[in-house]
């Protein structure tokens, strides 16, 4: 008898409980739910320690402007978000864990990153499985947007086109004909110099080198060696700035001094230039334009960066204003598609978040006009140069007419 009461004290209080909560159908598992008071979670994953570290700080600061403005206006229906900060040190490996990390917390509803292609290449894999949406800063690798997930969207340009460009300024405005190539194996700068070694063959040019170099290593001489024997005019890197500032100060102690240093994205910022010192002077880097008529929002955005932070945006690295539109992209959506319930609890439906970040079009953004195609690449602009000049980065003139790229 006492166990029949103590069953029916049970069903009544679950009955109770159905009665004062609200009901969700079964297949709304991607449903994440708000009670009034808590904050709305989105995951904010770059390099924090790793490689790019000083890059991975100027994406977190960029990012977490946005996140302070849309909480200044009220959050999202009167909820605050809050960003879950993650460090995946630029690594395939720490991206996957990290990911598992974030997928684990049932309240993470979107990811403002990451920040590293190969990074970013193994972490999407597990949030299309969990079905969380995600927009990169500065995955500018083909394959990030080429697998088919309707998870994964970056605002950053894509290495074909930047790897375009670049094979075609070394051979038409610098007039290269013999160039060596080095990468990092990594998904980032193979596939970059693997464009660029195919785009410089197309056009005529003659590849006297193609290796990788292991990333852990100190002394890329015996690297850099073999290719002083094929008269290399320009030596092109794909990779990031650690490895970058090691191989140009050793391209002096292998007869590779007079040969012009061309890299990407993964190098431009003020510590290449500290760490190479005066064998800096001449590199080339390449990195989106600024669209025209945005000039005046990102002096705006600088400013209130370098009072935040008490660093000025540029010193830290590139990605900032990308960092910036990532996270309002996914901020934007969460506004669109979140909705508040009769108990007042904020209802965030994944399912609907992943459509609407695709479906972006037209955002005003510090990096241009964006939408989304087909892919999930949203980036704006074309690609351009810049030339270590008197210890800075300085833009170089691009032809219009030397290959026209769409960061999309």
């Amino acid at each position: 008898m006492q166990h029949v009461k103590h069953l029916r004290f049970v069903l009544l209080v679950a009955l109770l409980l159905a009665a004062i909560s609200p009901v969700y159908a079964q297949d709304d598992e991607n449903l994440v739910v708000f009670a009034p008071g808590d904050a709305v979670k989105v995951a904010l994953v770059t390099d924090l320690t790793g490689p790019i570290a000083e890059m991975g700080l100027d994406i977190q600061q960029g990012a977490e402007i946005a996140l302070m403005e849309v909480n200044e206006a009220g959050g999202i229906q009167g909820f605050p978000v809050e960003f879950v900060v993650e460090d995946d040190r630029c690594s395939g490996d720490e991206g996957t864990l990290v990911a598992n990390r974030v997928v684990s917390d049932p309240q993470i509803v979107a990811v403002v990153g990451h920040a590293c292609s190969g990074a970013t290449i193994a972490a999407s894999d597990v949030y299309a499985d969990a079905r969380i949406p995600m927009v990169s800063a500065s995955a500018t690798a083909a394959l990030v947007t080429e697998r088919g997930l309707d998870v994964v969207n970056r605002v950053a340009f894509r290495d074909d086109a930047q790897g375009t460009v670049d094979a075609n300024y070394l051979y038409k405005v610098l007039g290269v004909r013999k160039l060596a190539v080095l990468h990092d194996n990594d998904a980032y700068g193979l596939g970059l110099a693997e464009v660029v070694r195919d785009v410089f063959t197309g056009l005529g040019g003659e590849v006297v080198g193609f290796a990788g170099i292991n990333i852990d290593d100190q002394d890329y001489r015996p690297v850099l060696t073999p290719l002083a024997a094929g008269a290399p005019e320009a030596l092109f890197f794909g990779g990031y700035k650690e490895q970058a500032i090691l191989l140009i100060t050793q391209m002096q102690d292998v007869g590779l001094g007079d040969v012009i240093f061309f890299s990407d994205d993964g190098v431009l910022g003020d510590a290449f230039i500290e760490g190479s010192g005066a064998a800096a002077e001449g590199a080339y880097a390449s990195f989106v334009e600024e669209v025209e008529g945005i000039a005046e929002a990102n002096e705006a955005f600088d400013e209130k960066y370098e009072d935040l932070f008490g660093v000025e945006p540029e010193s830290q690295g590139p990605y900032h204003a990308h960092a910036y539109d990532a996270a309002k992209i996914v901020l934007n959506a969460l506004a669109e598609v979140a909705v508040l319930d009769d108990s007042g609890n904020l209802v965030v439906d994944r399912e609907a978040l992943i459509e609407a970040i695709r479906n972006t079009a037209d955002y005003e953004g510090l990096t241009g006009v964006l939408t989304c195609n087909e892919k999930g690449d949203c980036g704006a602009g074309s690609i351009g140069i810049r030339m270590v000049e008197d210890g800075e980065w300085v833009p170089v003139d691009v032809p219009d007419d030397l290959v026209e790229s769409d960061a999309n």
